[in-house]
């Protein structure tokens, strides 16, 4: 009964997605090593995003990874927009500003979370501008989506007790050595867990970095700015983990700006980028207002230029991972272009297209 697969009072089993075998997974996440964000994103924060009925979606299809985790996790403590949950969770109907209240979320947050409408089928459209003043401030979000169906998104990945994986391929489930989940099991029973593990004050951190020598703007950890108001940030600033500037109205970004992760810029109101850009895996401009990308660019991971206004790209691009052109209109490929992965959606003269990449087209 300790492990039924459904969501049965506060205890629920959850299925994670990932690209990460298990003899890494495993014990970063029963060690607190594990380092969120470096997937799919975080749109509603920093966290283990889990689902908690994984069929037909794409955690079951692989979409995230070969790999599936079976996960056991208490529910008490979470903000349950999908009402059927919150029910079994807090055994009487509470709407979300009531479960906040019971968890004596700050009166403030709660005043916000009032103006929120939730619809009846995709609660998701409510959980997420409910994400931006909640993540870190509770144990996490329950939450129905479009894609992804029946979500749950952890706070702190530690409460979460890995006892089961497998490869998406395969039909049946290994098992986790018992006598290794003993202090996460008890952390799981008490109901444990760390506030803003990984959330931070964005807009103050900002203020800080921009008074500190140019040397010394450096984010040691992602550094996720979704949906925050604000139009700029300091120069030569340095973000070890990923940046997420989706949704912001940030209009250019600094000179001396490196990111050793991802750069997500989706959405963004930014037209150029920096000469002297750096990033260290992959560059999302999906749906920007970018128009051109400079000279020499360098991208350790894929380059994702989807539905931009982009017509050509520049002498000296060098990417590490794919090249993503769909829904552009780039009809050629400069001769010195260095393209590690394959690449996508190319709708030019395939005949012009420099020798050393004709094996990479698809």
């Amino acid at each position: 009964m300790l492990l039924t697969e459904k969501v049965y009072g506060a205890q629920a089993v959850v299925y994670h997605g990932s690209k990460t075998a298990p003899e890494v997974f495993i014990p970063a996440l029963l060690n607190d090593t594990f380092k969120p964000g470096l997937g799919s994103g975080a749109m509603y924060g920093n966290g283990l995003y889990t689902v908690y009925d994984i069929e037909r979606t794409q955690t079951e299809s692989g979409e995230y990874g070969s790999y599936v985790y079976k996960l056991k996790v208490n529910l008490y403590g979470f903000i349950c927009f999908d009402p059927e949950v919150a029910l079994l969770v807090y055994k009487r109907p509470l709407s979300p500003v009531e479960q906040a209240q019971e968890l004596g979320v700050d009166e403030t947050l709660i005043e916000k979370l009032k103006a929120i409408r939730i619809g009846a089928r995709f609660t998701s459209a409510a959980a997420l501008p409910a994400s931006t003043f909640l993540k870190g401030k509770v144990k996490g979000l329950i939450f129905t989506g479009k894609l992804d169906g029946k979500v749950a998104v952890i706070y702190d990945p530690t409460v979460a007790v890995p006892f089961a994986w497998k490869r998406v391929s395969d039909k049946s489930w290994n098992s986790i050595d018992k006598s290794s989940l003993k202090p996460a099991l008890r952390r799981s029973a008490l109901g444990d867990w760390k506030a803003e593990k990984y959330d931070i004050d964005t807009v103050a951190l900002l203020a800080k970095l921009s008074k500190l020598p140019a040397d010394k703007r450096i984010v040691k950890s992602d550094l996720d700015l979704y949906n925050v108001s604000i139009t700029s940030f300091p120069a030569d600033l340095k973000v070890d983990g990923n940046l997420n500037l989706t949704g912001t109205n940030i209009t250019s970004l600094p000179a001396g700006l490196e990111v050793g992760g991802s750069l997500w810029l989706g959405g963004a109101s930014i037209t150029s980028l920096p000469a002297d850009l750096k990033v260290g895996d992959d560059l999302n401009l999906a749906g920007s207002h970018i128009t051109s990308l400079p000279a020499g660019l360098q991208v350790g991971g894929g380059l994702t230029l989807y539905n931009t206004k982009i017509t050509s790209l520049p002498a000296g691009l060098k990417v590490g991972g794919p090249l993503n052109l769909y829904n552009t209109n780039i009809t050629s490929l400069p001769a010195d272009l260095q393209v590690g992965g394959s690449i996508y959606f190319f709708t030019g003269d395939a005949s012009q297209v420099p020798q050393h990449l004709k094996d990479k087209m698809k």
